[in-house]
């Protein structure tokens, strides 16, 4: 019986989570993640509600599985906090953890989170703000924290003017830094979305979605990810502030018909903050623990 070509059965491989979980190459683990980036495979969505109480649902299916308790993830990462405010990173696919050193700081004043990659130093950080001051740059922009620098640097928003703004809010869609706005045009509640194509340079901005809700209550509208084939976009719609017996819900936006379909997500507290998570097989340090 003839061998498969070396890179067929990595392709293979790729496919089979739980084969994968066994593999440590380093080539490896970086093309399996690189091919669930790249297909939109391997994902699942993490809900938060009433504080740290986390809910993980397959991406497919979106069928409940098991509560978390987390702070942000990264390429399959999750960088979670105890009940004694220790913080450690777990990889839910290997099931392997490391608890991060502790380090003190101040109570006061208001405490924010950031976890990401550095492509520069092959590394993943985790970094904790505390009444943080943004540069001044004399318009209005967002405060971007370099990972590699360690430094702030200022990202312009998009030309655009809205009449009543309810909620603003910052992602990640796709790869690409992503603005979603939802504001009052005409006496209609509309939700835009805006894709950064080129980070950190202002003039490739381009409005992805403008979508007139078919309702009139304020909501917050949270673009998770790109459907498989790219034409459809998963959202949550949340009413936290706005609530009026509302629950907060999934829908599927085709970007192309600007056609809405809801999706029915049973077994879900009414009220949510989501994550997108990509399973992968990304490593801890030597002293990871089972």
């Amino acid at each position: 019986m003839a061998a498969l070509p070396h890179e067929l059965t990595i392709n293979i491989l790729c496919h089979l989570s739980r084969w994968c979980s066994s593999i440590d190459n380093p080539d490896f683990i970086k093309h399996h993640l690189s091919h669930s980036l790249k297909t939109n495979t391997n994902h699942s969505l993490l809900l938060r509600h009433c504080g740290y109480h986390f809910f993980s649902v397959n991406y497919d299916s979106l069928k409940t599985t098991q509560t978390l308790k987390i702070l942000g993830s990264c390429n399959g990462l999750l960088a979670l906090e105890n009940d004694n405010q220790r913080i450690f990173l777990w990889n839910q696919s290997t099931r392997k953890s490391q608890v991060l050193p502790s380090t003190e700081i101040g109570l006061a004043g208001f405490t924010c989170y950031g976890f990401g990659y550095d492509p520069i130093s092959d590394d993943y950080k985790v970094v904790r703000m505390r009444g943080f001051k943004p540069p001044q740059s004399g318009k209005e922009s967002l405060a971007g924290f370099d990972l590699a620098s360690e430094e702030f640097r200022s990202v312009e928003l998009p030309d655009f003017c809205l009449d009543e703004p309810f909620w603003f809010g910052i992602e990640a869609l796709g790869g690409y830094l992503c603005l979603s706005a939802v504001h009052s045009e005409l006496g209609d509640i509309v939700a835009d979305v805006w894709i950064m194509k080129e980070y950190g340079v202002k003039e490739s901005w381009i409005k992805l979605i403008s979508w007139n809700q078919p309702h009139y209550i304020p909501s917050v509208v949270v673009p998770l990810a790109f459907s498989k084939n790219g034409k459809k976009v998963l959202f949550n719609i949340g009413y936290k502030w706005f609530s009026f017996g509302e629950r907060d819900k999934f829908v599927w936006y085709d970007v192309g018909s600007e056609r809405v379909e809801n999706v029915e997500t049973r077994g879900l507290p009414s009220k949510l903050d989501v994550h997108l998570y990509v399973e992968s097989l990304v490593p801890l340090n030597s002293n990871a623990q089972q």
